[in-house]
């Protein structure tokens, strides 16, 4: 992989190549897009000690996405919680973590380690499900897909909180 790269369109700018890791800064101009959602926040604080990458609302519906590029399976954990912390009272939605895979830290792996955590935070959270996605399944041609598109869901894993 080393040198390959990726395109994707960043908002306020024209076409930018990036790695594929994807960086943070890259990951937040992103412009991303699910139907009837607007981005509302990109990287700032969400509530305090919150700031995810990027949050998309509709009403009291939220999409909460990270973008990882590290191994550390307890981050993946800290940014689940943080998710579900948030997303309490009216606040529902789900949070959708990409991702760059390693050899011992694929899509596949992650979502097995979050899913016991869900289903033991489900009754204190709104969080209804998490996706996994891969970074060049997110980008894969110039611009992320539309989040829950059928290309979404296809390449995406998705874990609920039910057994």
């Amino acid at each position: 992989m080393g040198l390959e790269g990726i395109i994707c369109k960043a908002q306020n700018s024209s076409i930018k190549s990036i790695s594929l890791s994807m960086k943070d800064g890259v990951f937040k101009k992103l412009v991303h897009f699910a139907e009837g959602y607007s981005i509302v926040n990109s990287g700032k604080q969400l509530a305090k000690g919150y700031k995810p990458d990027t949050v998309l609302q509709n009403q009291n519906e939220y999409i909460i996405m990270e973008c990882d590029t590290g191994t550390s399976r307890k981050g993946y954990l800290g940014a689940m919680l943080k998710a579900s912390k948030f997303l309490t009272m009216e606040k529902q939605g789900i949070f959708i973590l990409v991702i760059k895979e390693k050899p011992n830290t694929t899509v596949k792996q992650i979502a097995e380690h979050l899913r016991e955590y869900l289903v033991w935070i489900k009754t204190l959270t709104n969080l209804r499900l998490i996706y996994l996605i891969e970074t060049t399944k997110y980008c894969p041609d110039n611009e992320p897909v539309k989040i829950l598109s059928t290309e979404f869901l296809r390449d995406a894993i998705a874990i609920a909180g039910g057994a």
